[in-house]
């Protein structure tokens, strides 16, 4: 019953949106990239917060509470700090895109510079963030599906299935399919949460939400501090102060967020979302609160599973209908940031990749299509080769995105930085954070517990401003792109045409 009710709730809000999304409009590569930019406030809304609530949300932070206790409890923070900086950032990339009539990240930062080969840079370090990115929500499908309904079929299976699933609803309707299904899916966690989290005490053996905190401090008396339960560095104060400081400055250097903020239809859907967004994160508190209670109901739980913590705590104690609404609710939170990934690096590789080389081909859909069904085998292919936790998974996206992070934001602030000192910046960045000899160099440097990306984006500011006082820096007009001089952000609130998706990329 559990899993035809999780697959009747999943497959049916996959294709309602997927027909919402398709019917009555023609599908052009500005309608299926990003919605025609005319998203309202509510579909916005859950799409951004889509794209901020997935399977690293209810896995990988009830994963780390789970294994380590208030370490966890950073998931409070993220998403209060990158609504407060995606306030004054998103309103910029979306005039950005207004303007010009862009699609992409890396059509921004083309547009921005009049480099073409720094687009193409760019998308294809965002392409390579986004695969990670995707294994993570793939990772936790299998993890989702396996955990509640038992393990007669391969994990693997799972997998393949879901990125059948993402491919072929990306495929037919595009960011507008992902909109109207992440309503389904945020409504849905949302109620299924509350219910276990109502249930989680009496399931741990104690009375009430505070008998949960009061018996986990007898039993786990460091797990209201940090480092935490397990008291390493990896959980102290420095790694919980860097990882809140590095995610909003990556969060918005990922490329999905800026194709997400293309769709917004003006700048008061914008705003008025940055300002609601955290209130989202009072959600978290159920995880938090479900993930404690499973510390004490499930004392031996092996390391190895602790990122299906949750799962195996509501498969153990709750009835049927529970698991089969948290399975559906779980999968849709797999799926739908997995299509924006995935259609969001197949529109990279299609514009700046592709179409560096050919400007034919850079509106193609059809190519922008193929590229969903290339994208999704390849995560299919890195979920099956990975034992990561999620938690170690995400905190190398954000170490590795965020080294895009000063193009994002000196490109909006700092006229005389130039696409040079920019690539030579992210280069270095991304050095340090990828190359184990270098991780390690530079870990010696900072306090034990830091996240890697921190002293790499130090050293990525350093390069990027004195190789961009040694370079030309871009024209006026390009500049303007980025820094808004020539058009204030309010007046394009009432704009009513957007650019064609032919619209012309510096060559």
């Amino acid at each position: 019953m559990a899993l035809i009710l999780a697959l009747v709730i999943a497959i049916g809000s996959i294709v309602w949106g997927t027909v919402a999304a398709a019917r009555g409009r023609k599908m052009n590569l500005q309608e299926w990239s990003v919605g025609s930019r005319k998203f309202g406030t509510w579909l916005f809304w859950f799409l951004m917060v889509g794209e901020t609530f997935t399977t690293f949300a209810l896995l990988g932070a009830s994963q780390s509470v789970f294994s380590n206790g208030a370490p966890g409890y950073y998931v409070l923070g993220t998403m209060v700090l990158t609504a407060a900086v995606g306030y004054w950032v998103v309103p910029r990339i979306w005039r950005a895109g207004k303007l010009h009539g862009l699609v992409t990240m890396g059509d921004y930062f083309t547009t921005r510079f009049g480099a073409p080969w720094f687009g193409g840079l760019i998308a294809v370090f965002g392409i390579v963030s986004l695969l990670l990115y995707a294994q993570v929500q793939l990772t936790g499908l299998s993890l989702i599906l396996q955990s509640l309904f038992g393990n007669s079929l391969p994990s693997l299976a799972y997998v393949i299935a879901g990125g059948v699933l993402v491919a072929a609803f990306v495929l037919v309707g595009g960011m507008r399919s992902a909109a109207f299904t992440a309503v389904v899916k945020d409504v849905l966690l949302i109620a299924v949460l509350l219910v276990i989290a109502v249930g989680a005490a009496s399931a741990a053996g104690v009375s009430g939400p505070m008998g949960v905190f009061d018996a986990l401090k007898e039993t786990q008396p460091h797990a209201a501090t940090l480092p935490g339960i397990k008291g390493t560095a990896a959980t102290n104060s420095w790694w919980w102060m860097s990882f809140l400081l590095i995610t909003p400055l990556g969060s918005f250097a990922l490329p999905h967020m800026f194709q997400v903020s293309y769709t917004a239809k003006d700048v008061t859907t914008i705003r008025r979302n940055q300002v609601i967004q955290p209130l989202y994160s009072l959600f978290y508190v159920l995880i938090v609160l479900i993930a404690l209670a499973a510390v004490l109901a499930l004392p031996n739980l092996p390391d190895k599973q602790a990122n299906a913590s949750l799962l195996i705590f509501v498969h153990d104690n709750f009835p049927s209908w529970v698991i089969g609404l948290l399975g559906g609710a779980g999968i849709l939170v797999a799926l739908v940031p997995t299509a924006v990934l995935i259609l969001t690096a197949s529109s990279l590789f299609s514009r700046n990749v592709v179409g560096g080389v050919s400007k034919k081909l850079a509106g193609s859909l059809t190519l922008s299509r193929a590229g969903v069904v290339v994208f999704t085998a390849i995560v299919v292919l890195l979920v099956a080769n990975s034992t990561s936790k999620l938690l170690s998974i995400m905190t190398n996206v954000y170490s590795a995105v965020g080294q895009l992070a000063p193009a994002l934001f000196l490109s909006m602030l700092w006229r005389r930085v130039t696409a040079a000192g920019l690539a030579a910046g992210a280069v270095c960045g991304g050095l340090i954070v990828g190359v184990p000899q270098l991780s390690g160099f530079f870990a010696h440097t900072v306090p034990p517990g830091t996240v890697i990306g921190l002293p790499a984006l130090v050293v990525n500011l350093v390069v990027t401003v004195v190789v961009s006082l040694l370079t030309r820096p871009p024209a006026t007009a390009a500049i303007d792109v980025g820094t808004g001089d020539s058009a204030p952000v309010e007046a394009l609130g009432t704009l009513e045409e957007v650019p064609g998706e032919e619209a012309a990329l510096p060559r």
